[in-house]
């Protein structure tokens, strides 16, 4: 169980969460945090110097989620096509943006201009993608002429833009069917035919493929 100070920080962590996503960070002030996370300006300021350092702890939360991930793909049983446990953490993932303001936040703070839009900032999706294609060529699943960590990059760009679509267009209930539609453009650029005929590219049934632990 958290003691009341982890509760605290986690409240604010969350709040913050909330206001990034729906006003970016420039938008997003700490005395606004400070009243959706129910804490005076002392208790915000006894666990955070500022706002940036709240935005850290946000990405820190994504990175730890990525770090999880890779984990969970490194001792967890060896799938049946690296591909499609590639397709179900995208959608996995997904669902997470869906449930928690802190994970939507740190994308947002990535895609905006600002202090977060930097290399470090992709760093956790950009290596959790890469471990999976490299598996992936591994096992003899890649096209030929596919590089796992430039590949990686064109994945994650077209993810963050399936992302800033769905924000822009206010269409987030759809984003499950989007990034199925993003796997079907660039799935048959990446996979050999006899893999790509045996892939899902929707979302798991639910008790499906599991969640990062």
């Amino acid at each position: 169980m958290q003691d009341r100070e982890e509760q605290t920080v986690q409240r604010i962590i969350e709040a913050a969460g909330v206001i990034i996503a729906r006003d970016g960070y420039t938008g997003a002030t700490t005395p606004e945090i400070q009243r959706l996370a129910q804490v005076s300006r002392d208790g915000f300021y006894h666990h955070f110097d500022s706002k940036e350092q709240v935005g850290d702890a946000i990405l820190a939360h994504q990175n730890t989620y990525f770090q999880q991930v890779a984990e969970h793909t490194a001792s967890g049983p060896v799938p049946q096509f690296w591909l499609q446990a590639l397709i179900d953490i995208s959608h996995h993932y997904t669902a997470g943006l869906l449930e928690d303001p802190v994970l939507r936040a740190a994308v947002r703070l990535s895609i905006e201009p600002g202090p977060y839009q930097t290399a470090e900032s992709y760093a956790g999706p950009l290596g959790a993608v890469a471990a999976v294609l490299e598996s992936a060529r591994a096992a003899g699943e890649l096209q030929d002429h596919v590089e796992p960590v430039e590949a990686s990059r064109t994945i994650v760009g077209c993810y963050s833009g399936v992302q800033m679509l769905s924000l822009a267009l206010a269409e987030r209930d759809g984003l499950h069917q989007q990034v199925s539609a993003m796997w079907a453009l660039t799935m048959p650029g990446l996979a050999r035919p006899a893999v790509l005929g045996r892939l899902r590219l929707g979302a798991p049934r639910p008790g499906g493929a599991a969640r990062p632990r």
